[in-house]
């Protein structure tokens, strides 16, 4: 009796193929979506994580006019706050060989000796400058990339009023630009802005810094209050045109990463009950069809022997077909778009590397809610 029922079930899968189909590419694009999204945001957020640990991203930063260096003390004493690290940071003109347009860029200075402590440069190509260099700078990768230069070029940079000529040392990458605009932009423009990095006794001295400084970064101990810091921070650097200090949250590049992947998230979320809504309507629509067609044969069913639940379990078996081939097909296609989609962000966001996150919670709850909305419908 059971080799019957399967029989039918064969014979109906194939005389409604086009309508199984139909349902499986709805279903598939609902997974597909889900595993898709689900499977980028993970990765990217386990790779930002450990990015920004690896590099020592800051927590807190603030901008200033001019302070002296003897406030750095004070600065690194604030309740809370477990490194502090003084920066002068400069805009400017910038000049590339064989380009015509403007070129802005903003300079960044490394300490004297040893690497910076927090804002790590993540160095792709060459080296950082040398400690005693005043002419050698280290340049973003994607700056480099755009205007094809490399370890061994030379750029000039207008410092007030004057040209510098300057020697690239190397490329890299920073999580404090991993989403570097110009000043007023809106999107970045990477032939035209780009990040040096330099020894800050030489920018010092260009921009008549010596013994000061013009940003400061912090990092906080566990458990510390960000706003506690800041408020400290701010109250020391008032009197030296003092910005406004700032928290991570807060920081452009990590804010817009993280509203891109809180975009993620809500498409794992949206999208899904969009097509599985669809899905579910679908299969009410041919089930109740074909259950209102074969009264005759039910009728016929019953009469032979077969209860309420083995016909019913007939049924729920053509809804399980196609969610099976939805469910097994939107998992493969999502994974794929998963990893194109994971590179689109690597490349547009200068991630250096990517770690794969694979967890089967997200398979399993894209089953469990497909499965959830085809029985529903």
């Amino acid at each position: 009796m059971i080799r019957a029922l399967e029989r039918k079930l064969l014979r109906d899968l194939w005389h409604l193929r086009g309508m199984v189909g139909a349902i499986s590419l709805v279903i598939l694009g609902g997974v597909s979506t889900y595993v898709m999204s689900r499977v980028t945001y993970e990765s990217l957020a386990a790779t930002l994580g450990h990015y920004y640990a690896q590099q020592r991203f800051a927590d807190v930063f603030a901008g200033l006019a001019r302070a002296p260096e003897a406030l750095a003390g004070r600065l690194a004493a604030l309740p809370g706050v477990e490194r502090a690290e003084t920066r002068v940071v400069a805009d400017v003109t910038l000049e590339v060989e064989g380009y015509g347009d403007p070129v802005t860029g903003r300079i960044v200075s490394l300490p004297a000796q040893g690497e910076p402590r927090l804002n790590v440069p993540w160095l792709r190509i060459g080296r950082l400058p040398a400690p005693h260099a005043d002419a050698e700078v280290t340049v973003s990768e994607d700056f480099a990339e755009a205007q094809g230069l490399g370890p061994g070029d030379r750029i000039t940079a207008i410092i007030k009023g004057r040209r510098k000529p300057l020697t690239i040392v190397g490329l890299a990458l920073s999580p404090e630009y991993m989403y570097a605009i110009p000043p007023g932009a809106v999107f970045p423009d990477y032939a035209r802005y780009g990040i040096l990095w330099m020894n800050r006794r030489a920018l010092a001295t260009a921009f008549e810094m010596e013994g000061a400084f013009n940003d400061v970064a912090f990092s906080l101990q566990r458990g510390a209050s960000p706003g506690e810091v800041i408020d400290g921070a701010d109250a020391l650097l008032a009197r030296y045109g003092g910005l406004g200090a700032y928290e991570r949250k807060d920081q452009f590049s990590h804010r817009f990463i993280t509203e891109e992947l809180r975009g993620l998230e809500t498409m794992a979320t949206v999208f899904p009950v969009i097509f599985l809504g669809v899905a579910a309507f679908l299969l009410n629509v041919v089930v109740t069809r074909l259950v209102s067609l074969e009264r005759e044969q039910i009728g016929t069913l019953k009469a032979f022997g077969y209860g309420t639940g083995r016909i019913v379990a007939h049924y729920l078996g053509l809804v399980a077909a196609m969610v099976t081939i939805g469910i097994a097909a939107g998992i493969g296609v999502g994974l794929w778009f998963a990893r194109g989609m994971a590179r689109i962000y690597q490349d547009f966001y200068s991630f250096p590397y990517l770690r794969a996150v694979l967890d089967p919670a997200v398979f399993l709850e894209a089953i469990l809610v497909t499965a959830a909305a085809a029985l529903g419908g």
